[in-house]
């Protein structure tokens, strides 16, 4: 699940930790496998998908990441997300719809910067065929892919809960499912990660463990009603 500013928010409080990714050698670690392709800075190429394309050598970046994985003795386990409910938001989807048109007028007029962040902005790098293309590649690669019957986060707690991965990598938001700790960012060239633990943001909020996914969701600022719930709860 992604909640707005919560990364940002965390880092502010002092709640992301680093370590080195020694420690996480010999664990099967839950993917969220969007995410973890958002992550993949090689793949950044917003003109791919306003073009109806994929990014170049995706292929490439990808296989050069599992084995960075396999290098570090980190067993990955992929999930995809299944059926999920589409924006709800007509104004989010407007925005979107006219970055778009404004990007191609950029195009037009041969203004290539500030097309390219027009379309960064109304374009998802990682789209439906792109999804499909990565998620048969990493089957054919023999690695353990999952397509989830609803949303990742929720499968991702569930094989957490049962002991079937020994960590979880992907948004914070996923505290919101009671994981107990996520890894957030992984760095192979400085063979480190980054991580958040839940009992450390309770702990540092006085958060009451009855209000815990709606105080998380609203000190991130993804809920209007937000300062209203912080506020009583302080």
């Amino acid at each position: 699940m992604r909640v707005r500013h919560l990364q940002s928010h965390l880092l502010e409080q002092g709640l992301i930790f680093s370590q080195k990714l020694e420690s996480l050698r010999g664990q099967k670690i839950g993917i969220d496998a969007v995410y973890w392709l958002r992550s993949i800075q090689a793949l950044k190429d917003p003109f791919a998908d306003a073009l109806g394309g994929v990014p170049p050598g995706i292929f490439g970046f990808v296989d050069k990441e599992l084995e960075s994985f396999r290098r570090n003795g980190i067993t990955p386990v992929f999930v995809f997300q299944g059926m999920a409910p589409g924006p709800q938001h007509s104004m989010f989807i407007n925005r979107m719809d006219h970055q778009m048109v404004d990007a191609w007028s950029y195009l037009a007029q041969g203004q290539r910067s500030e097309a390219q962040k027009c379309f960064a902005v109304s374009t998802s790098r990682i789209n439906g065929d792109f999804v499909y293309f990565i998620f048969h590649h990493l089957r054919q690669k023999g690695c353990e892919v999952i397509q989830a019957p609803y949303f990742t986060g929720a499968q991702l707690a569930h094989f957490a809960e049962q002991g079937i991965v020994q960590c979880v990598f992907g948004p914070p938001g996923l505290l919101l499912y009671s994981i107990p700790r996520v890894v957030i960012h992984m760095d192979f060239h400085q063979i480190s990660f980054d991580w958040v633990d839940l009992e450390c943001v309770l702990n540092k909020w006085s958060l009451r463990k009855d209000f815990r996914p709606q105080f998380i969701f609203g000190r991130a600022g993804g809920d209007p009603a937000a300062p209203t719930l912080c506020n009583a709860m302080m």
